[in-house]
Formats: structure tokens, C-alpha cells, sequence
């Protein structure tokens, strides 16, 4: 799979998530690895991609657990935090 069919396939997935921090646009491991296949397809394929600055990557809070929101780099980035 090439770089333009991965993010086809990611952009199909890619969808609004309510964090703690408020709504990101993105994806989680578990959309990617059904996606593009398998888990190790799915690391594999999103680490080329973020080397090549298309994917991008952050933690965030869904339902009182830490995962990791991917989004496609030309995507809504996340909304800002503020410290109080």
C-alpha cells in the first residue's frame, strides 16, 4: 500500500472524538489496524507516515483512559489547550 492509498484508507476513518479536552478530529490505533489490515501493517504504515509529516499524533483523554488520537496532517488540528 502506498502513502496516497494509506491516507485514503485513514481519512475514511478519521472522525470527531469528545476528549477531555474537548472534540478532536481523528483516529485511534484500533481504527487504523482495521483499516489497513493488521496491527503491525497499521504501526508500521502510520510511522512512515509521521516521519513524513502527513500523520500527526498527541494523547488524549477518552472515557478516563489515555490513548493516543492520530489525525491526518491537512485534517482540523486539535483544539488548543490553555493553561489556567
Amino acid at each position: 500500500m502506498n502513502h496516497t492509498e494509506a491516507i485514503a484508507a485513514l481519512r475514511a476513518v478519521q472522525a470527531h472524538h469528545n476528549t477531555a479536552h474537548g472534540v478532536q478530529v481523528g483516529f485511534f490505533m484500533k481504527d487504523a489496524t482495521a483499516a489497513l489490515g493488521s496491527f503491525a501493517q497499521a504501526s508500521s504504515t502510520l510511522a512512515m507516515l509521521m516521519v513524513d509529516g502527513l500523520i500527526a499524533s498527541a494523547p488524549a483523554v477518552v472515557d478516563d483512559e489515555v490513548q493516543t488520537i492520530y489525525r491526518i496532517a491537512d485534517a482540523t488540528p486539535p483544539t488548543s489547550r490553555s493553561v489556567h
